[in-house]
C-alpha cells in the first residue's frame, strides 16, 4: 500500500506486461474487423458497431468531429449573391402585385354576378335576356327557312328564353309579315328602335325559367325497413318539381295559343250571333258511357251526332274544345308572369 501511494505521488507507473499489451491489440483488431473474417483483411464496412470510421485512423484530423472550414468568399461574389437575392424578392413582390391587381380588377364583375344572384333569390326564375327586334327577326328567319332544324326548343336554348316566348315571337312576326303583305309597305318600327337603342330605361320583366313555390312545412314519411338514411338534395327536388310544372305550363300555353290563333283566324266564333240554329239542325256531341257507368278517359268515348241520324268522330277543333273543358286534376300552378302582375 505504501509503495502504491508513493508511485502515484511521483507519477510513475510500472510498464504493463507483454501479455496484457498483446490482449489489447487483439481486442482492438477484433473490433475493427468483420465478425467472421478468418484470413480476411480489415473490413471497414462493419466498423459501425464501434462508432469509429476510417477517417479516425487514416483521414485528416480536421474531418473528424468538426466541419471543414469553407473557403473565404470574395466581396464581389458576396455582392452578386446579395443582388440575386434582392432581384428574387422584387420578382416575388411584382408577381404578388399582379395577382392582387387582377383580383381587384375583377371586383366589378363579382359584384355584378352577386347582384344577379341576389335578384334571383328575391325573384326566382329572373334570368331572362332582353331580345332586340333584330334578334327576333333572326329567330323568325331561321325557323322559317329550316323549321326541322331550328325548332322551338333549340331556339329557346340558343337565345336563352322560354319556349312560350319563342312561340309568341314566331306568331307575332308571322302576323307582321302578313300585315306588311296586305299594306304593301313596311310597318312602323319606331318603338322597336327606341327599345333597342335604350334598353336600360325599360323593364322587360323577363322571368324566364319557372321555379316552383313549395310549401315550407315539415314533411314526415314512414321510411322502409332497409332505408340507409340518405335523402335527396332539396335543390334537386326543387329542380325536378320545377321542370314538371314548367312542362305543364308549356303544354297549357301551347293549347291556349292554338285556340287564340283559331279565334283570330275566324275559325272559332264566340259571340251570340254566330250560334244561330243552322237550317238542317244542330249537331250534338254525345258521350257514350263505358263499363259501370264510367265516363271520360277511363270510360266511354265521344262522337258527333248529326241531324240526319248519322254520327262521325270528333275533328281537331272539337277535340280542342273537349280538351279545354277537361278539368285539370292538380294543384294550381302560378306562372312567374302572373306573380309579377299580381
Amino acid at each position: 500500500m505504501f509503495a502504491l501511494r508513493k508511485t502515484l505521488l511521483h507519477g510513475r507507473l510500472p510498464a504493463p506486461p507483454a501479455t496484457a499489451a498483446s490482449r489489447i491489440s487483439s481486442f482492438l483488431r477484433s473490433l475493427s474487423t468483420s465478425p467472421g473474417g478468418e484470413g480476411v483483411g480489415d473490413a471497414w464496412g462493419s466498423s459501425w458497431s464501434t462508432g469509429l470510421t476510417k477517417d479516425h485512423f487514416d483521414g485528416p484530423a480536421s474531418a473528424v468531429g468538426r466541419p471543414s472550414p469553407s473557403a473565404p468568399v470574395s466581396k464581389e461574389l458576396a455582392a452578386v449573391r446579395t443582388m440575386d437575392e434582392e432581384d428574387e424578392i422584387l420578382r416575388s413582390v411584382d408577381r404578388d402585385n399582379k395577382e392582387g391587381r387582377a383580383y381587384v380588377d375583377s371586383w366589378d364583375k363579382r359584384f355584378q354576378e352577386t347582384c344577379e344572384l341576389l335578384k334571383q333569390v328575391r325573384e326566382p326564375g329572373s334570368r331572362g335576356a332582353y331580345l332586340k327586334d333584330s334578334e327576333k327577326q333572326e329567330m323568325y328567319r331561321l325557323h322559317k327557312e329550316d323549321p326541322a332544324t331550328y325548332t322551338v326548343e333549340r331556339l329557346a336554348k340558343d337565345f336563352r328564353v322560354m319556349r312560350q316566348r319563342v312561340h309568341a315571337i314566331l306568331w307575332l312576326k308571322e302576323m307582321e309579315e302578313e300585315e306588311e303583305r296586305k299594306q304593301g309597305k313596311p310597318l312602323d318600327d319606331s318603338v322597336e328602335i327606341l327599345l333597342d337603342s335604350c334598353p336600360e330605361f325599360f323593364n322587360s320583366h323577363d322571368r324566364e325559367f319557372h321555379v316552383a313555390s313549395l310549401p315550407y312545412k315539415p314533411d314526415f314519411k314512414v321510411m322502409p325497413e332497409g332505408w340507409d338514411g340518405t335523402t335527396k338534395d332539396p335543390d334537386e327536388v326543387l329542380y325536378e318539381i320545377s321542370m314538371k310544372e314548367d312542362q305543364m305550363l308549356y303544354e297549357e300555353f301551347v293549347q291556349r295559343l292554338e285556340f287564340n290563333k283559331k279565334k283570330v283566324a275566324g275559325e272559332v266564333k264566340c259571340h251570340k250571333y254566330s250560334r244561330r240554329r243552322p237550317d238542317d239542325g244542330w249537331a250534338y256531341m254525345v258521350e257514350k258511357l263505358g263499363p259501370q257507368g264510367r265516363r271520360g278517359s277511363g270510360g266511354g268515348w265521344k262522337f258527333i251526332s248529326l241531324p240526319d241520324g248519322s254520327s262521325r268522330p270528333l275533328n281537331d277543333t272539337e277535340k280542342m274544345y273537349v280538351k279545354r273543358e277537361t278539368p285539370k286534376r292538380r294543384r294550381r300552378i302560378i306562372a312567374p308572369y302572373k306573380e309579377a302582375e299580381a
